[in-house]
């Protein structure tokens, strides 16, 4: 096992370890530009907050290789308290397949497991007296906020705004070019900054309702996410305080109906998941970095996810809690536990969100692209040392063609 973690380490220092100054200056370039965006976007519609939630894995500290991928929450403020009884009320809007419009319904919404409607009442009387809520700028059918609705309309203040900046700043001048790509289903809208010299830049921005959900109630609304599990030792006891503390949002993933998000909540799980320097972070990084390599590259699109492994080691976490289980000599056997763990799921084709256990995390993936990594993830649990040496080795014979 001592020869293992050294190939780890090995691996880590050759192919994880992101340069420190490029990643410094990636890190002030984009944070100058989305300061800009928003700065104009809270301009043009102030619902939408000058400040930027930092999420995602280049600010959890698990971003691996190049930081060329940076991701951000915008907090849409309805200017209202939330509770989960906001989420059970029965809205009458629809969607015109055709025309791509929302529009009023005689019928109501139906329905969806941990997807929701928002009735937003107090927001429209507060909004009606500034005009904020009016055409073209209108984010609600009713009294209810659509999803939609606000991405379309955070867009459209992006593109505003990077039109404005072009004009203003000539961004050209600079040597680079800002791109604003089309809708998709992610709830971001992501930017990419197409430099002449040097590799894109994507930053992801997605309108967030931070409502702060909480996790546990008295009320018969909310679900049951099975987190925290009662006398777990993991997170401590003062961790799962900060995370009650920072609650349950909601995001814009689908059209009409609103999804949960535990985005904030992972950020601060991870930050400081190491503080007792342990190998937490870098065991998961090394496994993003594999699945990038050899499990999963990045072309394929539906099958294992960085943030599947995210929830992996959270698990792991889970099973072993103590730190002593996570020293750095103990490297190279827990990526083999979590390897284990995470082919079990592939074969069920079930992984649950560690917040969220009613979650399947697999749900949306091909089980073919599921099955292929699994068999390279099987292929290196019972030959670690040769993978890595192979990778080690390729890596040495592209460096000498360079």
């Amino acid at each position: 096992m001592a020869y293992l973690n050294g190939i780890f380490q090995y691996f880590y220092k050759e192919n994880v370890e992101m340069d420190i100054t490029e990643t410094r200056r990636n890190s002030r370039f984009v944070k100058g530009i989305v300061e800009e965006i928003l700065k104009y976007v809270h301009g043009a519609d102030e619902r939408f907050s000058i400040t930027k939630e930092c999420v995602g894995s280049f600010h959890s500290y698990t971003k691996v290789s190049e930081a060329d991928e940076f991701d951000f929450s915008v907090v849409f403020d309805t200017g209202m308290k939330h509770q989960w009884l906001h989420l059970h009320q029965k809205p009458f809007y629809d969607l015109d397949s055709k025309l791509k419009k929302v529009i009023h319904s005689h019928n109501p919404l139906p329905r969806m497991l941990l997807k929701f409607p928002l009735l937003v009442n107090i927001s429209v009387q507060k909004w009606k007296p500034q005009g904020l809520n009016e055409e073209p700028n209108c984010v609600t059918i009713g009294d209810f906020i659509v999803p939609i609705l606000v991405k379309r309309q955070f867009k459209t203040l992006v593109c505003a705004a990077v039109d404005h900046i072009s004009k203003t700043r000539t961004l050209s001048y600079h040597g680079y070019q800002v791109i604003v790509q089309n809708l998709n289903e992610s709830p971001a809208i992501t930017i990419i900054i197409r430099q002449l010299e040097g590799d894109d830049i994507s930053i992801d921005m997605a309108p967030l309702l931070k409502l702060q959900l909480p996790f546990k109630s008295e009320m018969r609304w909310q679900p049951d996410f099975g987190w925290p599990i009662p006398g777990a030792k993991w997170p401590s006891s003062e961790k799962v305080q900060q995370l009650f503390a920072v609650g349950i949002n909601l995001v814009t993933t689908d059209l009409l109906y609103w999804k949960l998000s535990f985005a904030t909540c992972e950020r601060e799980l991870l930050k400081d998941i190491d503080r007792d320097g342990t190998c937490r972070r870098k065991s998961l990084r090394i496994m993003k970095r594999l699945r990038e390599l050899i499990w999963c590259p990045k072309e394929v699109t539906d099958g294992l996810t960085s943030y599947h492994l995210t929830n992996i080691l959270f698990f792991e976490c889970d099973r072993y809690p103590e730190e002593h289980q996570w020293r750095r000599r103990l490297l190279g056997k827990r990526i083999l536990s979590m390897l284990g763990r995470l082919l079990e799921h592939i074969k069920e084709k079930h992984l649950p969100q560690y917040f969220n256990r009613q979650t399947n995390l697999f749900v949306k993936k091909s089980h073919q692209s599921l099955d292929k990594a699994g068999i390279y993830i099987k292929k290196f649990i019972d030959q670690p040392e040769k993978y890595l040496n192979n990778q080690l080795c390729n890596d040495d014979i592209e460096e000498c063609k360079d």
